[in-house]
């Protein structure tokens, strides 16, 4: 398959700045967890209780994470068995990593299973960018892009779609000018 320029790894690493933060917000309070002993970090544990928010919440949130990262695997020339590994152990490195680091913040309660609905979201979303490129949806979108926008518009489109998220924190107006 032929190389092409496209909007899906910058925007999975947007959603993956957006799920680090998700994950580890309050960021405060961060302290060796002295109650484990020195390997106690390295270690989830498998929650006793059942959270149904929790888990939709976990798994939603790594199906557009999978699918973007086998749709950029794909559209750059890998194969469908390359796009899957490498979806599934990118989105299974995150969500380890993320797990490990709730260790060291109070507010957060690290979990294995958070990490098993992560991987199940990856695996969902690389099944859905491997069922819309066999629909022909991306080379659809592709051509509607070259027909509607610039050539080389990838950063312009990430921008553009990133946009929303920017206003969710609007900048205080300097010297207090403006509404």
């Amino acid at each position: 398959m032929a190389r092409h320029r496209s909007t899906a790894l910058p925007l999975a690493l947007a959603l993956t700045a957006l799920v680090v933060y998700a994950s580890l917000y309050p960021f405060t309070g961060w302290r060796w967890p002295t109650t484990q002993g020195a390997f106690g970090p390295l270690q989830l544990p498998w929650p006793p209780w059942r959270d149904a928010f929790d888990e939709a919440s976990n798994l939603l949130a790594y199906i557009p994470l999978g699918a973007l990262l086998a749709l950029a695997a794909l559209r750059s020339g890998r194969g469908l068995a390359t796009a899957w590994a490498l979806a599934l152990l990118g989105s299974a490195g995150l969500s380890m990593a993320v797990e490990l680091t709730q260790n060291f913040l109070p507010t957060r309660v690290p979990s294995l299973k958070d990490c098993a609905f992560n991987v199940t979201g990856a695996a969902i979303g690389a099944s859905l960018a491997s069922a819309a490129l066999a629909l022909g949806w991306v080379d659809r979108w592709h051509e509607l892009r070259q027909r509607w926008f610039a050539r080389r518009s990838a950063g312009a489109l990430v921008l553009l779609l990133l946009w929303p998220v920017a206003l969710l924190f609007p900048t205080p107006v300097p010297l207090g000018l403006g509404q």
